[in-house]
């Protein structure tokens, strides 16, 4: 009976370690800065993470609905890095004024079609970045979760928004009845 249960703790042990998943996903801390530097101590840091710089070369903006205080400022074209790939490919788009003084950061983290992520891995990264949020700015101003099951819609969003002096953020993901899973992610201080 012992030398079941010792053959049944070493396959356990064995498959947990072999997981497609386990320390694949990086934690919210090392992804999520808060703290808003010059665009050129950005680009250093980002370098030194091996990220990838995807920037379009052209300028592009977001709707009033994401970040409310867009036409208050006037863009340069902004900066975009892709962070080294994990479970999820996470994209950071960078939005500086002329005085490299960044506004607005906004984070998306796609699905690594080099091992699938399943959606429960997303679950649980929308809700760490939501824990990570709550934790260091409050708890939310407004949360809004869509049932998948029970809707007519075949994309559904849902949103959690964050209001401080300091810092706001406005979480979002994306899911869909055909496998589309996105979380998105904007900080800004206005």
């Amino acid at each position: 009976m012992q030398k079941c249960f010792c053959f049944l703790l070493v396959i356990n042990v064995f498959l947990n370690s072999c997981s497609a998943y386990k320390d694949k996903t990086v934690k919210v801390e090392k992804e999520i800065n808060l703290d808003f530097p010059k665009i050129s101590e950005i680009k250093k840091e980002e370098i030194s993470q091996k990220s990838k710089d995807v920037s379009l070369g052209y300028f592009w903006g977001v709707s009033e609905e994401i970040y409310p205080y867009f036409r208050n400022h006037t863009f340069e074209n902004p900066i975009s890095y892709e962070r080294p790939a994990n479970n999820f490919v996470l994209r950071v788009d960078y939005f500086f004024d002329k005085k490299e003084e960044v506004k607005l950061k906004f984070y998306e983290w796609n699905d690594n079609e080099k091992i699938e992520t399943p959606r429960d891995v997303f679950t649980d990264k929308f809700e760490e970045i939501k824990k990570f949020l709550s934790e260091k700015i409050d708890n939310p101003a407004f949360v809004n979760y869509e049932d998948l099951e029970k809707s007519k819609e075949e994309t559904l969003r849902d949103d959690v928004k964050w209001r401080s002096k300091n810092l706001n953020a406005y979480l979002f993901c994306f899911k869909g009845k055909g496998g589309f899973d996105q979380i998105r992610l904007v900080l800004y201080k206005d």
